[in-house]
């Protein structure tokens, strides 16, 4: 990478100097005089207005340090102007122009190398992710052989990895031009425009490779997600079962497939997926978690705990296990092990709630009114929640508090005109009160 920084003298002279000892003592790779332009700031608590000159340096990153003790050294202000800037893009010639001037970084080529020998070192900084000095191998490399393929693609790699993905499509592009079917680039460009998103694109390539190298379920799978992302639920089922057809037990193409079973709600087919792929390895957590949730769609309650007890085990804070867990417990009525998994999750989240109003649910289920009635108000605390003031109705109406019972149906009313079973408890309240006229009136308007 490059900086650029920018300071100001009084005099022409003095910028003339300190540009020109810069580049000597190869603290910078070039260096700019603009001027006289006029500055204004404040010192020793005047405004000041003054002729200067800027001076703009360009120098290699690793030289940023250097070239700041340098200013601070050699400028003949006290207090110098110094502002650098990092650059992000930048051309491949001028970088490894400014890396030879200035005799920057570890990794330079040496006399004689050919570009073979270091297309071999920029590969091996490559995968040791030593990726400045890599570059500049690569770079050098590519100057003595423009149109090398290996040089190209690893150049490709270099920026792909880093995330610069369009600086990677360029040298796939190419490479790709001249030699079009070089697997290698068109694994690689696929790779880029996932990168970037464009999944369209980015199968375009990847089918092409597939053309050359068509047992890859690597690539094979890659297709079937990037489908998926563009909702062609058809092609990506295609892809991932062409992938299993070249290994059954791929574990990404069986993620893909179930992933994408699970979404359609085809819960059979999800199931035989998703539970081959756990057969192979159980840890998949978010695999657990869709298996719990198919589970406790069906009512099959048991199967449910089973696959969320896993994934809570492996992830004790997970919140869809936790969740899943003290839901199904809730279907079968086992309010004690309800509050214990849902209080893992206000344990994570106190503002939720949703689970503050449930776990009163569960407590009130249990007859720990003082206890309900607490979790209610931390719900009601965050923002109106109908479901906590009918619980709490029931606590007031269980003690006989049928004004406060009263009330809380109100409040569900008159926010909720059309809630059902605000009404029906409020009728409920009636009947407790000793006015079962009343509570019949409000029950014939419920089922008008």
């Amino acid at each position: 990478m490059m900086h650029i920084g920018w300071t100001t003298t009084e005099t022409r002279e003095d910028a003339e100097k300190l540009a020109r000892d810069a580049i000597r003592d190869k603290v910078a790779a070039c260096a700019r005089i603009d001027g006289p332009i006029s500055s204004f700031y404040i010192w020793q608590d005047e405004l000041k207005k003054s002729e200067e000159y800027r001076i703009t340096f360009k120098f290699v990153s690793d030289r940023a340090e250097t070239i700041s003790a340098w200013i601070r050294e050699n400028h003949p202000y006290k207090t110098p102007e110094w502002l650098t800037t990092i650059c992000e893009n930048i051309s491949p010639d001028y970088l490894l122009w400014a890396r030879r001037v200035q005799g920057s970084g570890n990794a330079s080529p040496a006399r004689g190398e050919n570009a073979i020998s270091l297309s071999k070192k920029g590969t091996q900084l490559l995968k040791a992710k030593k990726y400045a000095e890599a570059e500049e191998v690569l770079l050098a490399a590519c100057e003595i052989d423009p149109e090398n393929p290996y040089i190209l693609v690893g150049l490709g790699d270099l920026y792909r990895e880093q995330k610069k993905f369009d600086r990677a499509i360029s040298h796939y592009e190419k490479l790709l031009r001249f030699e079009p079917d070089n697997v290698f680039a068109l694994r690689g460009i696929g790779d880029a425009h996932r990168g970037l998103n464009l999944h369209e694109e980015a199968i375009v390539y990847w089918k092409r490779y597939l053309e050359c190298n068509p047992k890859d379920l690597q690539v094979m799978t890659r297709v079937g997600d990037s489908f998926k992302k563009l909702k062609n639920l058809k092609k990506s089922e295609k892809y991932y079962l062409m992938a299993l057809e070249v290994d059954a037990d791929d574990r990404y193409a069986l993620l893909g497939i179930g992933t994408l079973y699970y979404k359609s709600e085809r819960d059979d087919k999800a199931l035989e997926y998703l539970e081959r792929l756990l057969a192979i390895d159980d840890r998949y957590v978010a695999v657990l978690t869709m298996v719990g949730n198919i589970y406790r769609r069906r009512q099959e309650f048991d199967q449910a705990i089973a696959a969320y007890s896993k994934a809570a085990e492996y992830e004790p804070g997970n919140t869809f296990a936790l969740y899943g867990l003290g839901d199904c417990y809730r279907w079968k009525k086992e309010f004690d092990q309800v509050i214990h998994w849902w209080s893992r999750i206000l344990d994570k989240e106190p503002k939720n709630q949703v689970i503050h109003s449930r776990v009163g649910d569960a407590l009130l289920n249990l007859s720990d009114l003082d206890r309900a009635m607490d979790h209610y108000e931390k719900s009601l605390a965050i923002r109106f929640d109908p479901y906590a003031l009918m619980g709490m109705s029931k606590i007031h109406r269980t003690r006989g508090e049928f004004d406060q019972a009263m009330d809380c149906c109100a409040r569900i009313i008159s926010e909720l005109p059309e809630h059902d079973r605000a009404r029906a408890e409020l009728a409920e309240v009636c009947k407790a009160m000793g006015d079962p006229e009343r509570a019949e009136v409000i029950m014939k308007e419920l089922h008008k």
